[in-house]
């Protein structure tokens, strides 16, 4: 397969994923510049990165990548993805696709209209819990009927809480709450902290339940990514078993089965987290994506989880007031 090349649009954190994999896979892979605000950040995401970064928004069209990767602020992200695609460029944008509803229709018009666009929703290529969906789609645990969920915020979450129910494009209603709580810092996205301070975190609780009768029970506070002290884990229950946390107990032709899922991380040899893998596998589809239009994630999906990540913030606005979704024109 030819190398994929790539623009990046953005020097945050998240942006350095798409450097790093394409410094472990250059085969694959090549980080043709980065586009920054500043010469300042240009000066310093080079030294940092050995990526080529500007500020020249018209040296990096001419670079003609295969794509345009967009990692801003999520409050510019729609904004900046249109940017690029009304210059002609197929784009994949970090999450959410937008944060309010008319950005997301939009979005939606855009493609209908011939834009390429894509959102990198990674967590369902997490190699545990794509075994864990894989595994309720062939029937494993009978029909799934509630998840538990305390893996990933907002959009992320509530994209895994649909597939692992496989409820699609039902209609839910939101009801929850917001709580804080007092917890030592012990990581963040530098690494770990030995000497953090107790402060109070956010914890968000809301049940999402579907038209179907299905329910996701949300719970998640974000000083989980990074904690020596907070763990994540999630629950599917469905009519003849369940799975938790890679371990799957169900009924099988009467015989009461227990053991744990397979999986593994296809760039674990790169030297790739998880979340880099699932990134990866994304940036590979994104060359099938453009070449013949088999979607890397369905930009429909990325917009129901981002329409429901909007419901849940009005939810949290509305403690234990009944929120319901309606009916969107990608759904």
């Amino acid at each position: 397969m030819a190398k994929i090349r790539y623009v990046i649009v953005g020097s945050g954190w998240r942006s350095e994923f798409y450097v790093r994999i394409a410094q472990a896979m250059p085969e694959q892979f090549e980080a043709a510049a980065m586009l920054c605000r500043t010469s300042e950040k240009a000066g310093y995401m080079h030294e940092k990165t050995g990526v080529h970064a500007t500020t020249s928004e018209a040296e990096c069209a001419s670079l003609k990548p295969d794509f345009v990767i967009v990692a801003v602020n999520k409050t510019d992200i729609f904004k900046v993805a249109r940017y690029w695609l009304n210059k002609g460029f197929p784009v994949l944008c970090e999450t959410p696709a937008a944060l309010k509803l008319e950005d997301l229709e939009d979005a939606w018009q855009l493609q209908c209209y011939g834009a390429r666009l894509q959102v990198a929703e990674q967590y369902h290529l997490f190699p545990q819990y794509e075994a864990a969906i894989k595994s309720v789609q062939d029937g494993l645990i009978g029909d799934p009927c509630a998840v538990d969920l305390s893996v990933a915020h907002d959009y992320h979450g509530v994209s895994l809480i649909r597939r692992m129910l496989g409820a699609g494009f039902e209609n839910a209603s939101f009801i929850g709450k917001r709580f804080s709580f007092p917890v030592l810092e012990t990581g963040g996205r530098n690494g770990i902290i030995l000497d953090g301070e107790i402060v109070n975190k956010d914890r968000i609780r809301l049940d999402i339940e579907f038209e179907s009768g299905k329910v996701g029970f949300y719970d998640f506070s974000s000083v989980q990514y990074h904690s020596l002290i907070r763990s994540t884990g999630y629950r599917i229950q469905g009519t003849k078993g369940e799975i938790k946390d890679g371990k799957i107990t169900c009924m099988d032709n009467g015989n009461h089965i227990i053991r744990d899922l397979t999986w593994e991380n296809p760039f674990a040899s790169y030297g790739l987290t998880d979340d880099e893998a699932a990134i990866a596998r994304l940036l590979s589809r994104m060359k099938t994506y453009i070449e013949t239009g088999e979607e890397a994630y369905p930009l429909r999906e990325a917009l129901q989880d981002a329409y429901f990540a909007i419901l849940m913030d009005r939810a949290l606005l509305h403690p234990y007031e009944l929120i319901q979704s309606e009916s969107q024109m990608w759904s």
